[in-house]
């Protein structure tokens, strides 16, 4: 599962502005106008294209913003902390640790968007 997210995340860094679909002899993400992307078309069934969704542009601009914005925020609580020094007055450090939880739900977002793209897929029933 990990693999998989890791695969749909790098997909999104490399095409943000193009459709990604499922190439099942390369066994990661390609772009349909690619000479891959085109074998990938060819070789598509149904049983592919369900268990490994098509990746829209919308879904890559909302998974690199919520990246973007967590790189951010990690990078202003660490200046901050760098700024601060050993022992920060009580204001700047609740300052601090704001930041750090708007980086933690960033966190949170982005591994919740690659979760819930990988399991979009159907995948057998569990028990059959």
């Amino acid at each position: 599962m990990i693999g998989e997210m890791a695969n749909i995340a790098a997909e999104c860094v490399k095409t943000p502005n193009r459709l990604s679909i499922w190439s099942p002899r390369l066994a990661r993400y390609v772009c349909p106008d690619t000479p891959e992307g085109e074998q990938a078309i060819a070789d598509q069934s149904l049983a592919i294209r369900t268990a490994h969704p098509p990746i829209s542009p919308q879904f890559k601009l909302v998974f690199l913003t919520a990246a973007g914005g967590t790189l951010l925020f990690v990078v202003i609580c660490l200046v901050l902390s760098l700024i601060a020094g050993r022992e920060p007055p009580p204001l700047f450090e609740k300052i601090i640790m704001g930041f750090f939880d708007l980086a933690k739900i960033g966190f949170g977002a982005v591994v919740g968007l690659l979760g819930g793209k990988q399991l979009q897929g159907t995948r057998e029933p569990v028990g059959t």
